[in-house]
């Protein structure tokens, strides 16, 4: 595209998604009960609690006006066809295992152990995740102002309800969610099951933004001291189109700080 015309298309394509996002948005959490548990500055930490309900799981994600614009800007920035080949390459779980004997970084190996299929399963992203990961570009948007989020997801199946600790700030990445962790300490005592943690990915413009579906040092890190402290039974990324499942007994197989 033209690089004079394409302010103009963006404008546009601003508009329209913002007469959408007015209008037509759907609301998963509208219903559920939100608890703020700190804020300080860009920085937030609160939860959501509501009904178990089937639906939150399955792929149909929706109406969601922040993350449908961020998809259709993404589109109009690097083409149909680049746009198309950047998701699929992170979807993909064919590549071949012997390239994890070549990789030269841990990051790359952590990669690799996933897109080689022999850790994790990659799927489309479901309701939840993209409800999620919607509220957050509602606040930063993502093509413009990357940013990463904690979601920290717990079941009660004795009253058939689930919790979403929720921690994030203006930062490419999701602030230390000590509050959040304190919280966690009570609730695993009383009923509740921490089920999955899921945060976001992306890369930079020389990468083409969609993000990595594998866990970086850090996350790897991470993962084994919730499993450690919380038994977590999965770890859960996505980069706003497809999301990787990590179960937790896979954690010790990932290159960690």
């Amino acid at each position: 595209m033209n690089d004079l015309l394409r302010p103009i298309f963006l404008f546009l394509l601003l508009i329209q998604n913002l007469s959408v996002l007015i209008c037509q948005d759907s609301n998963l959490f509208e219903s559920a009960t939100k608890v703020v548990l700190l804020e300080e500055g860009k920085e937030e930490f609160f939860y959501w609690e509501l009904k178990n309900e089937s639906h939150l799981w399955n792929e149909e994600i929706g109406n969601l006006s922040a993350l449908n614009h961020y998809r259709d800007s993404l589109k109009l920035e690097l083409g149909s066809k680049t746009y198309l080949s950047a998701i699929a390459k992170e979807a993909r779980q064919n590549l071949e295992v012997s390239l994890i004997e070549k990789a030269e970084n841990g990051d790359r190996i952590n990669a690799l152990l996933v897109h080689t299929g022999s850790i994790g399963s990659l799927r489309q992203i479901n309701n939840l995740e993209a409800h999620i990961l919607n509220y957050q570009i509602n606040r930063f948007p993502m093509l413009s102002h990357p940013t990463e989020f904690h979601g920290f997801i717990l079941k009660n199946d004795v009253e058939g309800l689930i919790r979403i600790y929720f921690g994030s700030s203006d930062k490419g990445w999701p602030p230390q969610p000590t509050i959040i962790i304190k919280e966690l300490e009570k609730l695993v005592l009383h009923d509740w099951k921490l089920i999955g943690h899921l945060h976001n990915h992306y890369c930079e413009k020389n990468e083409n933004y969609i993000g990595i579906l594998a866990p970086s040092l850090a996350d790897a890190q991470y993962y084994k001291m919730l499993k450690e402290r919380f038994n977590i039974e999965k770890a859960l990324i996505t980069n706003g189109f497809h999301s990787v499942e990590i179960e937790n007994k896979d954690f010790e197989k990932f290159e960690s700080h």
